[in-house]
């Protein structure tokens, strides 16, 4: 019975996008930007399942390291959306930047905290956060790997100017913390777990545990393309959030896929990296209402944002409520939404 409700879901979808399976043409354009973390892992799985052209969509990957560098190609009209960390996202709102979060790369919904997939990895003689003081930490600057370092020296009654902060990109840090460049690195999967099976002496100092950070993945777009390409982005979303559930289902496999996009060799590597995070791409009350408590004020207090963000501006639920409502199946492995967490 399962399946048949299934399939008939998958039918109704077709048949608002355009009555059956989408031709060649009704296909719309669309450019992503994705970066090599395991949790981009949906993006990488919907290109090489079809599940883009499924839903009527000739997507276009575009690759970059870091959320940073993301905004800019956004801004610059490169490509149509970025799936990146929130961090550099809400950096970018406060300077003016015509940005809007329509859904979650990854997160959970239920929570009110999320780093889940980033940590810090330390050579040998450090073995807390208090010992961080004085040493150099290898990170992204700009990211959330930078947020989360910031939010874990604050729970220790530290600061950033306790410490060096040394930027470096993600694929880099491995080689940094084994050349002895850094005594730390924050970063996200898998250049976490790389760099602690690949690095003599370096061990995972923690990972997740801070309750002060909310920073999950971003689904990020612009208001102009909100306004002019808001069929792509309906479609973009259903696909989406489609291929976050057959990663959530099959993070091995999810893995094997990965490994042809993420220049990493080492597949258990990958597949322990995979399970660190959650691809949960809804918005609930919490989006708005952590980022309002614990993410903005902590970038104010390290003096990372220019002025006020109005988050009602910034947020836009119309289009995964859309997949939500069209295609609850692609949903239905997660626990729901409580009534006090809907928007």
């Amino acid at each position: 019975m399962n399946m048949i409700l299934k399939l008939m879901r998958f039918a109704m979808v077709a048949l608002l996008l355009g009555g059956g399976a989408a031709t060649a043409q009704d296909t719309l354009k669309l450019k992503i930007a994705a970066a090599g973390g395991t949790l981009h892992a949906p993006i990488f799985v919907a290109v090489e399942q079809g599940l883009f052209e499924k839903h009527g969509l000739d997507a276009e990957i575009v690759m970059f390291q870091t959320g940073v560098e993301m905004i800019n190609g956004l801004l610059a009209g490169a490509h149509d959306v970025n799936t990146m960390g929130s961090i550099p996202f809400l950096s970018g709102a406060s300077n003016g930047f015509p940005l809007v979060l329509i859904g979650h790369l990854h997160g959970d919904a239920l929570k009110d905290n999320y780093v889940d997939n980033v940590g810090i990895a330390s050579a040998a003689g450090i073995n807390s956060i208090e010992d961080l003081k004085g040493k150099r930490i290898g990170l992204p600057r700009g990211t959330g790997a930078e947020g989360y370092v910031l939010g874990l020296l604050a729970q220790s009654g530290l600061t950033g100017d306790d410490v060096e902060l040394i930027n470096v990109k993600p694929p880099e840090l491995p080689t940094a913390l084994l050349n002895g460049d850094v005594d730390a690195i924050s970063v996200w999967e898998p250049w976490l777990s790389t760099s602690v099976v690949n690095v003599e002496g370096a061990k995972q100092l923690i990972a997740g545990q801070c309750e002060s950070c909310y920073d999950p993945g971003t689904v990020l777009t612009t208001r102009a393309v909100v306004n002019e390409k808001a069929e792509q982005l309906r479609r973009f979303m259903l696909a989406f959030s489609e291929a976050s559930q057959w990663v959530r289902e099959n993070l091995d496999e999810a893995a094997e896929v990965s490994l042809r996009w993420i220049n990493i060799k080492d597949a258990n590597v990958m597949k322990s990296a995979m399970r660190n995070g959650l691809n949960d791409p809804r918005m609930s009350r919490y989006t708005v209402d952590m980022y309002r408590e614990k993410t903005i004020p902590g970038l104010k207090a390290a003096g990372k944002l220019r002025d006020e963000i109005d988050l009602d501006e910034v947020v836009d639920h119309q289009f995964i409520n859309f997949a939500m409502e069209q295609a609850p199946e692609f949903f239905d492995d997660l626990k729901p939404i409580t009534d006090d967490l809907k928007n």
